[in-house]
């Protein structure tokens, strides 16, 4: 999310923070509106570039029964793209995401990789083409129009080991590089009805103009490379599309605005809408004419995130796409941990939509909810399972290696906890991922019996003993209140951990009470006392285990908040 990616993520999508290393890691959907780009001068049409012959492309769309599916050309057999997002490599002691830098890729880590994954059924792998946009060994020149030929070489390098393995690549663009001229081009003349970045880049002429340029100089100099076009399972124009709310024109409340398809009154928001929706389709259609052009047999799809999850400021709308637009197939984000799944699907507009495939191009484990490699697994195999009778018919884990530590986004890695989640979701070891893996949970609260001292209709005590942070408990109340659980027999208790639910964050008393099989009375055994906010973990490690503990009560005595808990998990072992 993340964004990330990022790619991604939450979400807030997905902005990644720096790796701790020397080079510099460019951020994923960096805000980077222009500061005088009126002052900027468009860089001249390119002359029509030679097309050049490649490999089709194994991978195509075909209806059955009226819904769209991948299928492999070769064999006829149905493609269910099973994989992850590729998005950082390890460098010094930590993570990158500038994996395709000049001087950072690795052909051999490259082939390592994707032959571990196909060792293990997987067959997909998204990768961003432009994480790195500025600077010196980046996607584009720095000082002259155009792409950087030697990174150019790492992409077409990427490819072939993509092919010697038997992985599809889907190929992502982050945003127009803003080195070889690209941003520039796409912000001239903005300012005004046009703030410029994100919110110019898919309603002005200009824009398109310089998106089409960066595509056709992609996909002719990997074609002079001889790129292996065969095992590129589609070309994204977006990770993540969005725009901005606080901005022109979206900002505007009066006035016309003249864009790539007409005329829209500002004063009207369902013009304003109606504006977004035909300037994306005409964006689409234009890209994906040019990248036609130069690669004719290619899938082309577009990225997209729930905003209400990562950016309540950020203009998403998917419906009117899902009908209108020229997308070959389709890629939602989606993570665990704040909304259910079924009300992403609401908001992507996805529900009864089979046209065209639909894949789960993001998704994963924050490890600042699910601290635990098992919890996470747990969310995650349920996460898919239940998206394949929503809609989804592809799965992209996010990630491969983790985004660096200081990440406030960060995911399990497929690689942490020595390849735990790598090997478990594998298809090799999973065959059928719309069926859940079923993973043993030595949280002795998981599922049993709850009470509290009050509780909302809609948020039971159950709801904080479930094993999912997009649920909790709450009482409805201020302090003093509490929950308690019946561990349904004697336990020696090793650790008891809480997740906080808690607006707004504040100084609170919680204080962790049990009661043995030798006595009716709580007696309270720990108690935290400090500044808590929501998502925290409280964790309570007895010094000597606690012998014969039937019940567990949280009681709080002072918080700024209504009381509420996400989990309660306690571990031990039986009596």
């Amino acid at each position: 999310m993340k964004q990330i990616a990022l790619g991604l993520n939450v979400f807030v999508l997905l902005a990644f923070v720096l790796a701790s290393c020397s080079l510099p890691v460019q951020t994923a959907d960096e805000t980077k509106i222009p500061t005088s780009v009126a002052t900027m001068t468009p860089i001249p049409a390119a002359s029509a570039a030679p097309v050049l012959p490649q490999a089709e492309h194994r991978i195509g769309i075909r209806l059955v029964n009226g819904a769209g599916e991948f299928y492999d050309k070769q064999t006829g057999a149905t493609f269910k793209p099973r994989g992850v997002n590729y998005a950082f490599v390890p460098i010094g002691d930590g993570y990158t995401n500038l994996l395709l830098r000049v001087n950072i890729y690795s052909p051999q880590r490259t082939r390592d990789d994707f032959s571990r994954l196909a060792s293990l059924g997987y067959n997909t792998v998204r990768v961003f083409l432009d994480h790195c946009n500025r600077g010196p060994g980046c996607i584009a020149n720095i000082g002259s129009p155009g792409l950087n030929p030697a990174y150019l070489d790492n992409i077409a390098d990427m490819t072939i080991a993509a092919r010697q393995a038997g992985i599809y690549l889907l190929f992502t663009s982050n945003d127009l590089p803003d080195d070889g001229g690209y941003s520039n081009e796409a912000n001239f003349g903005s300012g005004g009805d046009f703030a410029g970045y994100r919110n110019s880049y898919y309603l002005r002429p200009q824009a398109v103009s310089a998106t089409r340029r960066y595509w056709r100089d992609i996909l002719t100099g990997l074609a002079e490379r001889n790129a292996a076009f065969d095992f590129v399972l589609g070309w994204q124009l977006l990770n993540e599309q969005w725009m901005f709310l606080d901005q022109p024109p979206l900002s505007l409340a009066s006035g016309t605005v003249e864009t790539t398809t007409g005329s829209y009154d500002m004063s009207d928001p369902a013009q304003k809408k109606q504006m977004v929706s035909d300037g994306l389709v005409y964006y689409i259609a234009q890209v994906k004419e040019e990248i036609l052009i130069h690669d004719p047999t290619a899938l082309v799809t577009m990225g997209f995130f729930a905003p209400e999850v990562a950016a309540p400021g950020w203009y998403v709308e998917t419906a009117s796409l899902l009908r209108r637009s020229d997308l070959d197939f389709f890629d939602f984000h989606a993570y665990p941990g704040s909304l259910e799944l079924r009300d992403y699907v609401e908001a992507f507009g996805m529900e009864g939509y089979n046209a065209r495939p639909i894949i789960l191009g993001e998704y994963g484990p924050f490890r600042h909810i699910y601290t635990r490699a098992d919890s996470a697994a747990r969310v995650s195999t349920n996460w898919v399972a239940d998206s394949c009778e929503l809609g989804f018919s592809g799965w992209l884990y996010w990630a491969y290696y983790p985004a660096p530590a200081t990440a406030n986004d960060r995911t399990w890695g497929l690689v942490d906890e020595n390849d735990y989640l790598l090997e478990l979701f594998a298809p090799a070891n999973q065959p059928n991922p719309c069926v859940a893996v079923e993973i043993p949970n030595d949280n002795l609260a998981f599922g049993k019996p709850a009470r509290a001292s009050s509780s909302l209709a809609q948020e039971p005590p159950a709801n904080a003993l479930d094993d999912n942070s997009a649920t909790h408990w709450g009482a409805g109340a201020f302090p003093v209140q509490w929950i308690e659980v019946d561990l349904q027999g004697a336990h020696r208790i090793t650790e008891i951990r809480l997740q906080v639910a808690q607006y707004p964050a504040g100084n609170t008393i919680h204080r962790v009470q049990v009661r043995t099989a030798s006595t009716d009375a709580f007696v309270t055994v720990h108690e935290f006392t400090g500044f808590t906010q929501d998502n925290d973990w409280l964790v309570f490690t007895p010094d000597i285990p606690l012998e014969k503990v039937v019940f567990i009560r949280i009681q709080t005595t002072s918080s700024p908040s209504w009381v509420a808990w996400k989990q309660i998990q306690v571990f031990g072992e039986s009596q």
